[in-house]
């Protein structure tokens, strides 16, 4: 039963596709960077003798990303799960973005994601399948950095939320997994607070998870101390606190 991976091509996205394919399951990866996400497919077909199919898409500029990724997955085998680690930020993202960019931020990180859930979906409840977003840690209370992508993955939680009220687990898993710090050519050479996680050990984390219910989660666990007592700082505590 497919697979569809959405932001493929490198990062946990890529780590996802490995950690499938070692699983023999069937795989539309979809990436931006075509020539990328062709590479991948080829590689994991020849190593895993698995079926998978690339789609190239620009989820900022495509008008109906959606439409696209349904058509790319006729002639495969049913999907039984959409996992969407996709996303973009922008270090100059501290309220001082024009219009477009703001616009790019929202639409790689929400609108785009939305939409092919909402496109997906009777296939989905059709197969009992899953539905995994990712969130992140960055969104859990507003600062003065990463403002419009914060937004976004916060508005991400809002519509998993949503989705876990409207069907049950035995419709429908919807998995909501809040990251940390992964390392990716994102955070190299970075100096984070915490931890990174490799993306090799997170994909295999949500890849056991799949069709195991429907749940908000921390990766790494360890996590969800830390934003418990963030949540629930004092206002005037937390504004004091340095970004």
């Amino acid at each position: 039963m497919t697979a569809v991976i959405i932001g493929a091509s490198s990062g946990l996205g890529r780590a996802l596709a490995v950690e499938l394919a070692c699983r023999k399951q069937p795989l539309l990866l979809v990436a931006s960077e075509r020539r990328d996400v062709e590479a991948t497919c080829a590689d994991l077909r020849l190593r895993h003798g698995i079926e998978a199919r690339s789609l190239g898409l620009d989820l900022a500029r495509d008008d109906d990303p959606a439409a696209k990724v349904l058509a790319a997955l006729e002639g495969l085998p049913p999907i039984t799960s959409l996992l969407l680690p996709v996303g973009v930020s922008r270090r100059d993202d501290d309220l001082s973005l024009d219009a477009a960019a703001i616009a790019q931020l929202i639409a790689v990180n929400l609108n785009a994601p939305l939409a092919i859930v909402h496109e997906l979906l009777p296939a989905l409840l059709e197969s009992k399948g899953t539905v995994v977003l990712f969130g992140s840690v960055a969104a859990q209370r507003g600062r003065g950095k990463n403002v419009a992508y914060a937004a976004a993955k916060r508005g991400l939680t809002s519509f998993a939320e949503s989705l876990r009220q409207r069907y049950k687990s035995r419709q429908l898993h919807v998995q909501l997994w809040q990251l940390g710090f992964l390392r990716t050519n994102l955070t190299h050479g970075m100096k984070l607070p915490l931890p990174a996680l490799a993306p090799k050990e997170a994909a295999r984390r949500v890849a056991d998870q799949l069709g195991k219910g429907s749940f908000e989660r921390y990766l790494p666990s360890w996590w969800w101390p830390i934003i418990f007592l963030i949540e629930r700082l004092p206002w005037f505590v937390y504004r004091r606190m340095k970004d």
